[in-house]
């Protein structure tokens, strides 16, 4: 597959897991093409205030995720984390 070609049409989502909880409580959120589960309430939390902002990213330019080349989907993901956040997003179209 080439790197600039489209993640498949309607049926994107961002998803993330932390598996860092140890109050046995269990996170699940759910929201505009993403899905968090799992986590500590802080780490949980995180990751659902990254996929907004991944996804204020989006609308900036005026693309959906379904839009996005491989390319663009990193370059976001560098706009949005810090230099010494450890970022795991991978692309699998």
């Amino acid at each position: 597959m080439n790197s600039q070609e489209n993640l498949s049409t309607g049926n994107s989502i961002l998803c993330g897991f932390a598996f860092d909880n140890t109050d046995n409580h269990k996170r699940i959120t759910t929201g505009e093409n993403f899905y968090i589960w799992g986590g500590s309430a802080e780490t949980h939390e995180n990751l659902v205030e990254k996929i907004a902002e991944f996804n204020q990213v989006i609308k900036k330019y005026g693309k959906k995720l379904d839009d996005l080349t491989k390319t663009e989907f990193y370059n976001i993901v560098h706009e949005i984390c810090t230099e010494t956040e450890k970022p795991y997003w991978f692309y699998d179209a």
